[in-house]
């Protein structure tokens, strides 16, 4: 029906995509259509259509070129974070967002209408099916696919708005998934059985439960999956508000780095008032807690000396508690919590002593150890002296605040003040808290303080950025304005780094970045001799990928007396940023002695990963895992390298604590049925892969794994029905992964040749495929090519694939060459193998 071309418009020196339609085949008035509707669209999550051109036979339509790939494939060559998900999600919400203001439905949003540049920004394509204006209201739509439809449009009743945010639902679910959210309540895997689910019975799943998906986010997809459209939300709006909500709350990719401020103009105590101050003084009492040996030989001169030289205290804020009794709207909730979060920065800004671990690696962590961890537990995690625990007793808008100081490594009470605030008001939230946590720590920096309007617009803008409620580039524009006026408020630069950083992503534009370095050289004086403004402009000309003057900048940094741990933290994050795995491999690893916090070992196994370091990554993953329990993403890729390495028992451990929290995890499921038939318990690998095969029959892999799981046990007539059924499922693909599925099957019902002809197709198309070389070497055993197999064997060894692997029956015939074949693979594997021995 359509063909698309790359092309280059030679006018404007760029390229474009041309989706080619031939006429007789397809409406030509719906493929106008399409193109009509997204003209009217301008929105960077929205692919762009440029012009049209008209033949008779002909309909050709000139399209923003999008490097990358669907979402569809680029689920399957990568893993994402939850974070990462989010982001999409955040991406497709807000251009359907646009779609709907221009009074727009999509009506077929699915994976493979989503692309993902090379900047990893989701765009909505194919609006083909769509419908305009009152065309919603009094008329349906039962185009589209069958398992990507809301019931209303199966029905073929009018639609809205509220039919596209079912789809998004699904679309949601998916993502964390990796399976439809009607396939468990559906008859069998087929898109009609599927769409006869969706279209009279409500959703069974629950994607509060799904493994990794933060329990908010679950709340939402199914809410959002309401079969009645009135339980759904009302627009995209809502939906972007609690997308963005949820990314400020969790995240490594959110993460900043450790706040380190260094300011040399700021007031400090003098030696005799340090002395004579009749309080103990905060950081005594902490100095008594950690040393009382040590505290007592502090006299005068030395004491002055120890306090201005000492290694630096790192202070974690724990997420505020507000009592059970308070009824706080959203909004005061938020302001409380800006006010305090904003005054605890502005203290540490001041306070030479201290550096803060940032609230988002603070929230993040304690999300993976989960809610039964130890505060001294919590505290190592963080690699945290101090915790700040706040606790706000409310009635209406009046708060009693009271705030902890912890010694994080004995879970001490250090000291404790209370106050009061009005969340009705940033002004007081953020000053009372300012001069309380002086107080608590004993020590008095001078504060400015603005205008109730100037505060009552900067609180705007961060809600504004953190729900996603108005454009990003207005949320930039007003950012600016408000340093304008007060260039002296350090908070705006922070969070002018978050806009920034954001637009760049979106738009790509580098004068978005030029114009915050230039702000920055107009900031105060203690923020331009802070470690944070160089840390700061590191981080922008990394954005724009200007990896020299960024070098330049940590190489300035090297020579200032930042602490060691916060310089390597930065290094490692600009190496790898870089691409230079080694180098971001040796910053991390000095980082991760010296201070070895959950989100320092988690980057030191993802950096070992990069270097193809599987087994010092594992290492890395075992300590993460035994801290961080609610670490799915560290069990899963411990689970899988400990599989690929032939590791099977360790591998199967790990799959069934996957297992504890999500019991339909098909892909679990499926990877301990191939972990026991390595071990040549070929009994429980065929109980497991019936499980999985039961879940999801629709994924190849699990029906290939299935199909062998038949074979071991040489139950040949079921094996065949299952591998004939992948040979049928891939007739028109051209998926590679898909193709090598098919290749096995092939092999395995008989078709030797054409398997072999079809494994060297894909060998010369691609050769860079984990699996390709053990398909091959399978398909030259059963064709009697025992030399090439023996060879291949070998080579594949040598580039990473685990010898277990051969041991499986497929390669029996290859015993005959005894000396070779156990040298290749191990005795323990030979065996195994050899010895027709069949669990």
């Amino acid at each position: 029906m359509s063909r698309v071309f790359l092309a280059v418009d030679a006018k404007l020196e760029r390229h474009v995509a041309v989706k080619v339609l031939d006429v007789n085949k397809v409406d030509k008035q719906q493929a106008l259509n399409e193109a009509k509707i997204l003209a009217r669209v301008n929105h960077p999550n929205i692919v762009q259509v440029y012009k049209v051109h008209e033949s008779d036979s002909q309909l050709a339509i000139e399209m923003e070129y999008v490097q990358g790939a669907t979402l569809k494939h680029f689920l399957k060559t990568r893993h994402l974070e939850s974070e990462q998900k989010l982001q999409l999600l955040i991406d497709i919400a807000q251009g359907l967002s646009e779609a709907h203001k221009n009074d727009i439905l999509h009506l077929d949003l699915k994976a493979d209408n989503i692309l993902i540049n090379a900047q990893g920004v989701a765009k909505i394509a194919d609006f083909g099916i769509a419908q305009l204006g009152d065309e919603q209201r009094s008329h349906h739509s039962s185009f589209g696919s069958l398992t990507a439809m809301s019931p209303e449009q199966l029905n073929k009743q009018p639609l809205d708005q509220r039919a596209d945010l079912f789809a998004f639902g699904l679309l949601a679910y998916q993502l964390f998934a990796n399976e439809h959210p009607y396939l468990a309540q559906a008859k069998n895997a087929a898109p009609d059985a599927i769409a006869e689910q969706i279209k009279h019975v409500p959703c069974q799943s629950d994607a509060s439960k799904l493994l990794d998906m933060p329990a908010q986010l679950g709340a939402l997809i199914n809410s959002l999956l309401a079969f009645d459209k009135a339980a759904r939300p009302n627009s995209f709006h809502q939906v972007i508000s609690q997308l963005k909500q949820l990314q400020q709350n969790i995240g490594y990719a959110q993460c900043d780095d450790t706040q380190d401020i260094d300011a040399v103009d700021l007031q400090v105590p003098t030696p005799s008032e340090s002395i004579t101050n009749a309080k103990p003084s905060f950081w005594q009492k902490y100095g008594a807690a950690m040393s009382f040996l040590f505290a007592v030989c502090l006299v005068s001169a030395g004491y002055w000396y120890w306090q201005t030289n000492q290694p630096k205290s790192y202070i974690a804020a724990l997420p505020i508690t507000f009592d059970g009794q308070t009824e706080l709207t959203d909004t005061q909730q938020r302001i409380a919590t800006l006010g305090l979060e904003d005054a605890i920065s502005n203290f540490i800004l001041q306070d030479t002593s201290s550096l803060q671990v940032s609230n988002s690696e603070v929230t993040s962590t304690l999300r993976l150890m989960g809610e039964q961890a130890s505060q001294t537990d919590i505290g190592k995690a963080l690699g945290a002296d101090v915790l700040l625990e706040s606790v706000f007793n409310c009635r209406n808008s009046l708060c009693e605040v009271t705030l902890n100081a912890i010694d994080a490594h004995t879970a001490t009470l250090l000291d404790t003040t209370r106050y009061s605030v009005d969340t009705e008001s940033f002004s007081e939230a953020y000053h009372n808290s300012l001069v309380n946590i002086e107080a608590l720590f004993d020590k008095r920096f001078t504060s400015q303080t603005y205008s109730d309007a100037f505060y009552d617009k900067y609180v705007a803008q961060v809600e504004a950025f953190q729900s996603g409620s108005q454009d990003i580039a207005v949320t930039l524009a007003e950012v600016k304005s408000l340093i304008r006026q007060e260039p002296n408020f350090v908070p705006l630069y922070r969070f002018y780094r978050k806009v920034v950083v954001e637009e760049h992503r979106i738009q790509q534009n580098n004068n978005v970045i030029w114009d915050f370095l230039d702000a920055l050289e107009q900031a105060p004086e203690t923020y331009k001799n802070s470690h944070n403004y160089i840390i700061d402009r590191i981080q922008a000309y990394q954005t724009i990928k200007d990896w020299q003057k960024a070098e330049m900048l940590i190489s300035e940094l090297s020579i200032l007396d930042i602490e060691k741990f916060e310089l390597y933290s930065v290094k490692a994050n600009f190496y790898r940023e870089k691409f230079d795995y080694p180098k971001a491999l040796k910053s991390i690893t000095l980082a991760y002695k010296l201070k070895p916090t959950v989100q320092v070992v988690r980057n030191t196994a993802i950096i070992y990963l990069l270097n193809g370091n599987y087994e010092k990554a594992n290492e890395h993953l075992k300590k993460l895992i035994d801290t961080a329990q609610f670490d799915f993403w560290a069990l899963r890729t411990y689970a899988d390298i400990s599989l690929l390495n032939g590791n099977s028992q360790s591998a199967i451990d790990a799959y069934l604590k996957l297992l504890i929290n999500n019991p339909r995890n098909a892909n679990a499921l499926s990877n301990i049925a191939i972990a026991y038939s390595l071990i040549g318990n070929f009994k429980n690998s065929h109980e497991y892969a019936r499980k999985a095969y039961n879940i999801n029959p629709s994924n190849l892999s699990i029906v290939l794994n299935f199909a062998d799981s038949y074979s071991y046990l040489k139950h040949s007539s079921e094996a065949y029905k299952l591998y004939t059924q992948i040979i049928d499922l891939t007739a028109e693909t051209n998926d590679i992964d898909e193709l090598i599925i098919r290749a096995q099957a092939l092999l395995h019902t008989g078709n030797k040749v054409e398997a072999l002809q079809l494994i060297t197709k894909i060998e010369n198309e691609t050769s860079n495929i984990h699996d390709l070389m053990f398909s091959k070497a399978m398909i030259l055993t059963k064709l009697g090519e025992h030399q090439s197999a023996l060879l291949l064997i070998e080579s594949s060894i040598k580039d990473g694939w685990n010898k277990s692997f051969y041991g499986l029956p497929w390669f029996k015939d290859l015993c005959q060459y005894r000396l070779k074949f156990m040298q290749t693979i191990g005795a323990n594997d030979f065996n195994s193998l050899c010895s027709n021995s069949i669990e």
